[in-house]
């Protein structure tokens, strides 16, 4: 955008000053010209057309604002906590479960079908049973399960037969299944907690270089609406000159030194220039949008203040110091790093996966029947009845090849993403070798279009003084000041590339952190 403008605006400048020659080598007079300069069209206002204010706004506040109302920040800073928070729903896998079941029932046969069931009377078979039983349930590091159980019982029943009526049974148990092969040992189960912290690590170098990435844009954006605010005064600048040269013009046809088509040509040059002031003007409001969209402003009724352009950092860049703090401080290669590791887990799990099946159980319990819920329970404990449990469990898939591919899939996944890593470096070592020789060379550039603009106000200064003194032509006068408007074009462009650099090689290296002292922990 700034370079388009850039040469239009020399494009007007070039025209002014060929009008100006011809009116210093016309010596013809014909009739009444067209006299009128061209009226500037008045700004039409509507309701997207931003408002204007005087006070100061710093790339400071402009930071600041953007980390505390940006989207993006805000939608970052949620995977976070989601990040988080999946590191706890892993780690509660091994949260001990409580179940408590409680039952009755109540039987009524419809005739005596056994020796068992004989009542007295003609009456028919009852049972009425009630059980309460409560359980905890814990999975452990190594990939077992441990299961205690409490159960208390109340069975009634009006047979002849039964010698404890109600019967009050009590029992407690704990049994215990554990993995030996498929599934076994606390690194095949620590390895998805460790995969969900590193997705933490994860998330927050994402939210870092969501953050990084919000500066450079508040910076880009800020900077380009520095620029476009100083080319809308030069093309003012160039109104003004071609106004001048109107008058000039006009004054002359009037005395018989120029012609109709020396003022026709000024006003078509003016014309030219007051389009193009119209279309800075429109760049400039354009620009403050970015800048408002980049600094999370929703209604866009805020009025964007007086901006400039902060105290230059540092230029004093080098490769190896810049490629250092990148790697060390740049979230990309840390998060392709992260997922090395997380695939390395995947890999070591998908090798534990890739055995036969076999668990062993075992269990014990303690058992007890007496004419109370209290004499149950406490008559429990030293086990007047007892049993126990051992088994075994093996299967395996004929040839394997489902493991085995899964498994052979986690490894190339692995050294995938290694190649990845790779390349990540090798495109960090281009980037910031680009960005230091883009400070290097802006830096030059701004160095030379200083002292351009520096000698071309001169040079102007002196053209005008001779042009006072009747040496000089006003095409000469008109040269000069458009070598100096172009001079100080440049001038702009090269500060603003400068700048730009600068925050790019910034951003590579992380350290726009420290810059705005932002502090993410």
């Amino acid at each position: 955008m700034p370079r388009i403008f850039a040469r239009a605006l020399a494009a007007s400048l070039s025209l002014a000053a060929v009008a100006a020659a011809r009116a210093q080598s016309t010596a013809s007079a014909t009739a009444n010209p067209a006299d009128a300069a061209p009226v500037a069209p008045a700004q039409i206002m509507t309701d997207a057309t931003p408002a204007h204010s005087t006070i100061p706004l710093t790339l400071e506040e402009c930071v600041a604002q953007a980390l505390a109302k940006n989207f993006g920040v805000q939608i970052s800073n949620y995977s976070v906590d989601n990040a988080k928070q999946a590191v706890i729903i892993a780690q509660s896998v091994y949260d001990p479960t409580l179940g408590v079941v409680w039952q009755k029932q109540f039987v009524k046969q419809p005739t005596i079908t056994n020796l068992t069931n004989t009542v007295g009377k003609g009456a028919k078979p009852i049972q009425d049973n009630q059980s309460t039983d409560a359980t905890l349930t814990e999975n452990v590091i190594t990939g077992g399960t441990v299961t205690a159980a409490y159960d208390l019982a109340r069975n009634y029943t009006n047979s002849l037969q039964s010698l404890f009526n109600p019967a009050y049974n009590g029992l407690v148990s704990l049994n215990v299944t554990q993995p030996l092969l498929q599934g076994a040992g606390t690194a095949y189960a620590r390895a998805l907690i460790q995969i969900q912290k590193l997705g933490v690590a994860i998330a927050n170098e994402n939210f870092k270089s969501t953050v990084l990435t919000t500066i450079l844009n508040v910076e880009t954006a800020y900077y380009n609406l520095v620029y476009a605010r100083r080319f809308y005064a030069v093309a003012q600048g160039n109104v003004d000159l071609n106004t001048r040269l109107l008058s000039e013009n006009t004054t002359k046809r009037q005395t018989g030194t120029l012609t109709d088509l020396d003022v026709v040509t000024a006003q078509a040059s003016l014309a030219l220039a007051q389009s193009q002031l119209i279309a800075a003007r429109q760049q400039v409001e354009n620009d403050e949008d970015i800048l408002l969209e980049a600094m999370g402003e929703r209604e866009f009724r805020t009025a964007v203040g007086v901006v400039d352009f902060p105290p230059l950092p540092s230029t004093d860049v080098s490769f190896f110091v810049s490629y250092k703090l990148a790697r060390d401080n740049g979230p990309n290669l840390a998060i392709a790093q992260n997922v090395i590791e997380q695939l390395k887990l995947d890999a070591l799990r998908a090798k534990k996966a890739n055995l036969p099946l076999l668990n062993i159980t075992g269990g014990a319990a303690w058992i007890d029947t007496q004419h109370s819920y209290r004499s149950a329970e406490d008559n429990l404990w030293p086990g007047p009845g007892y049993n126990w449990n051992a088994g075994a469990t093996f299967s395996i898939p004929i040839g394997m090849r489902a493991s085995r591919a899964a498994y052979r899939q986690a490894k190339d996944n692995m050294m995938s993403e290694q190649v990845t890593y790779d390349q990540e470096d090798q495109q960090l070592i281009v980037q910031v070798r680009t960005d230091v020789r883009a400070v290097a060379a802006n830096l030059e550039a701004l160095a030379a279009t200083s002292q351009q603009a520096t000698l071309s106000q001169k040079q102007y200064d002196l053209q005008a003084a001779k042009l006072q003194a009747g040496l000089s032509t006003s095409y000469d006068t008109l040269q000069a000041q458009t070598t100096l408007l172009q001079a100080q074009v440049s001038r702009i462009q090269a500060e603003v590339n400068l700048r730009l650099a600068l925050a790019n090689l910034h951003f590579l290296e992380g350290t726009s952190l420290d810059t705005y002292h932002v502090n993410l922990k």
